[in-house]
């Protein structure tokens, strides 16, 4: 691989970390906006349930196609795809009037949220050569994931005064925001990786990808994806309401206390940045999910019990989890997979785990909701139980063992 300009990966990583932040953004809009668009569209709870995972759906969709386009076609193409995605997307659910119009918007919404984790996460790790360089820009990257979800929450606060249009302006802010990473997108250049090794057809790109050199890599980065959005995606799309049912007043006081919350991840991807190198992601990874899952059964105890707690504390510990899956998985299930296929089906190994970590989400949405309705702490002690899933998997199949780090994409040893 021929090693481009520091100016032009300065120009890559800062597009592809604001197109992070813009896919993140438009995931957590629906989050702030349910308990109005369930008055406004009259909603009962299952209907709630798959407006929610609506992006979701559209995510695994969007996840499954643009690896293999990309790899067919290059990035750079199907990059901007996806942020045009956004801004049709985000304005026509801003002006939606039906149930299942505002399904098919969202829907379209998360195709774009399953293109751009695709191949925005290959395309950095091709411009980079050595694998220190790659993990601080992936984690960096993932910090502004974790900013698009917070500042989201925070401008659903304010918007979400006027109860009977605030979530339109809501979605149409998440349409708005995508339209500076295009203008970025129009400074990159295309993948020198890529060209070198691009194989040509799509059968070539399936052929090596479904080949049995490849294919426990399917197995051993898709379980932790999947299990790991099970959790992150349904609290971060239930969080606001969570916070109203047991400890806030307000569905306004909810998305403040959901900003708190998710204020604990900005620590928490600092730290990350400064120490992966040093302990590698097979370490953070099953910290992560363990500590994870013992705070969440906390969080599961409480609710179950009514015990009486201040909303404070429940924002702590709340924010405690939150910490240690950004400290961990939430950001090496993402890496793993781009850091261990080759350039040719980069983004089709990317896509597929991917989609398997968004069809996790989908399962934990709706198996949130379906547990919450036994009754308080139900869900949470589901979502406890998947991390400690996590948590058992990562140490049997991948480890804890810091990366071997040399200089050059192929010369990468992975012993985690």
């Amino acid at each position: 691989m021929s090693i481009q300009n520091p100016g032009s990966n300065r120009i890559a990583l800062i597009a592809s970390s604001l197109s992070i932040f813009v896919a993140s953004y438009n995931i957590a809009t629906i989050s702030v906006s349910l308990d109005d668009l369930k008055k406004y569209l009259n909603l009962g709870g299952v209907e709630l349930t798959f407006l929610a995972s609506a992006v979701l759906i559209g995510a695994v969709i969007g996840a499954l196609f643009s690896g293999v386009l990309s790899d067919r076609f290059g990035r750079i193409g199907v990059l901007t795809l996806d942020l045009i995605t956004f801004i049709v997307a985000g304005t026509l659910s801003s002006i939606s009037t039906s149930y299942l119009e505002l399904m098919m918007f969202r829907a379209l919404v998360g195709m774009g949220v399953g293109i751009d984790y695709v191949v925005v996460f290959a395309y950095i790790a091709e411009i980079h050569t050595m694998q220190r360089g790659r993990n601080s820009s992936m984690t960096l990257m993932m910090f502004f994931a974790n900013f698009g979800i917070l500042i989201a929450y925070a401008i659903g606060a304010l918007l979400l005064t006027d109860k009977s249009t605030g979530w339109r302006y809501v979605f149409l802010s998440g349409a708005i925001i995508a339209v500076p990473s295009i203008i970025l997108r129009l400074k990159l250049s295309e993948s020198e990786s890529w060209i070198k090794e691009r194989l040509g057809s799509t059968r070539r790109i399936l052929g090596s990808f479904f080949s049995r050199k490849h294919r426990k890599k399917i197995f051993k980065y898709s379980v932790p994806w999947f299990l790991y959005q099970i959790g992150d995606q349904s609290l971060t799309l239930y969080l606001p309401f969570i916070l109203v049912s047991y400890s806030l007043s307000s569905f306004s006081s909810g998305a403040l206390g959901s900003v708190l919350v998710k204020l604990f991840t900005i620590p928490a991807s600092f730290l990350t940045f400064i120490i992966i190198n040093r302990v590698g992601k097979g370490f953070l990874q099953t910290l992560g999910f363990f500590v994870r899952s013992l705070f969440l059964a906390i969080v599961g105890i409480v609710f179950y019990f009514s015990i009486h707690i201040s909303g404070d504390l429940i924002i702590f510990i709340l924010g405690t989890a939150f910490f240690f899956g950004a400290l961990g998985p939430d950001k090496t299930t993402v890496m793993n997979p781009v850091d261990n296929y080759p350039t040719e089906i980069r983004a089709t190994g990317q896509g597929m785990n991917e989609a398997m970590g968004r069809i996790g989400g989908l399962v934990g949405v709706i198996g949130f909701g379906l547990f919450s309705i036994l009754g308080a702490g139900y869900g949470m002690w589901f979502l406890s139980a998947t991390c400690f899933a996590g948590f058992v998997f990562t140490a049997v199949f991948i480890g804890s063992k810091r990366e071997n780090i040399v200089d050059g994409e192929k010369g990468v040893s992975h012993s985690q």
